[in-house]
């Protein structure tokens, strides 16, 4: 069977990205033909140890930040979503949208054939849900007007694209009552797993001295909290802990968070106390893993979170925030260390 898996970017390397070539490996070895369709890729940026060995057609999508500007953004995304579905191959037999792709199966489904479409949710993807997270976070808010616009939007994309998908597949647990709730759809709850012969377990020795090593990982984004892992180390060295923090992950992805987090450095005097990799390889990310010493994951609103499990697969003892879908499938004091979010 010819499977299209729709992924909106594949120009970064994230948990969307990983996740989507580990479901198409898993098909290929089924025996079906897989084709990556994408409005934006980049072979170097995005796990080019993996993506190499796909299929890709892409829209090569330059969007006009003009539209934007003058709040004609959707009408630019409506655009290249009916563009790409007509880069599918019109024999594909079952379409895969990834995350925020649903409006291309919509326009392919309208325009050339109807054939099921299973989306593949990672977090809610609607406007009022990133508004909602977004002003979880310190120094963000947003104006009333934005909010019933965003109300607007999301009752028209809701009913006109999202409520067409034949299967809706979740993460975790309270994105399935989400879409219960917002979408009035039945999702099914499919974990994300890893394959842990890429991630190589090493045994870890607890440490002998007061000197550790913090490690935190995503492309970065408010919700990722980074700040909270910060304060937790500046507690620690308060107390005579020598703790060295290093988080991984592209900050060019959002500057303007990159910069609040350098100011709360600053503001601690924890400079030559944290480290930041950027974007780095996978041989880096998996010898950031073993050089380490404890993964902290305080994503606030987090559908889910890989980067929890390679850590684990790696020896990592992990922490994770409560909110974080990862923590649905661990045990507190068993197999992690389960936190209150944004403490």
């Amino acid at each position: 069977m010819k499977i299209a898996m729709i992924v909106r970017k594949l120009n970064i390397s994230g948990g969307v990205q990983r996740h989507a070539m580990a479901l198409a490996r898993e098909f290929i070895s089924r025996g079906h033909d897989v084709t990556f369709y994408t409005f934006f890729f980049s072979p170097e940026r995005c796990y080019p140890e993996l993506v190499k060995s796909f299929k890709v057609v892409s829209l090569d999508w330059k969007p006009n930040t003009a539209w934007v500007r003058f709040g004609f953004g959707l009408l630019q995304e409506y655009r290249a979503a009916r563009q790409l579905a007509l880069l599918i191959d019109p024999r594909t037999g079952v379409l895969n949208p990834d995350h925020a792709t649903y409006r291309v199966a919509y326009y392919f489904k309208k325009l050339v054939r109807d054939v099921p479409s299973i989306w593949v949710m990672h977090d809610m993807p609607t406007k009022r849900f990133s508004q909602m997270r977004a002003q979880e976070s310190p120094l963000q808010s947003v104006p009333y007007i934005r909010r019933i616009f965003s109300w607007i939007a999301d009752w028209y994309d809701i009913r006109r694209f999202i409520r067409v998908q034949n299967c809706i597949a979740v993460l975790d647990r309270r994105d399935k009552k989400l879409v219960e709730t917002f979408f009035g759809k039945e999702a099914i709850i499919v974990r994300n797993g890893i394959d842990t012969s890429y991630f190589p377990y090493r045994k870890r020795t607890p440490p002998v001295s007061r000197k550790t090593s913090f490690l935190m990982s995503g492309i970065f984004l408010p919700h990722r909290r980074f700040e909270d892992g910060i304060k937790a180390a500046a507690t620690l060295r308060a107390e005579g802990f020598d703790v060295h923090t290093v988080i991984v992950g592209d900050y060019n992805y959002d500057k303007a968070y990159y910069q609040r987090l350098q100011m709360l450095i600053d503001s601690l005097g924890m400079k030559h106390a944290v480290t930041f990799r950027g974007r780095i390889s996978e041989n880096d990310l998996i010898q950031a893993y073993h050089g380490n010493d404890i993964l902290i994951f305080p994503n606030h609103l987090q559908s889910w979170g890989l980067a929890v499990f390679e850590a684990m697969a790696c020896g990592m003892p992990v922490i994770v925030s409560k909110t974080a879908g990862a923590s649905e499938v661990l045990t507190h004091g068993e197999n992690a260390l389960l936190v209150n979010p944004k403490a």
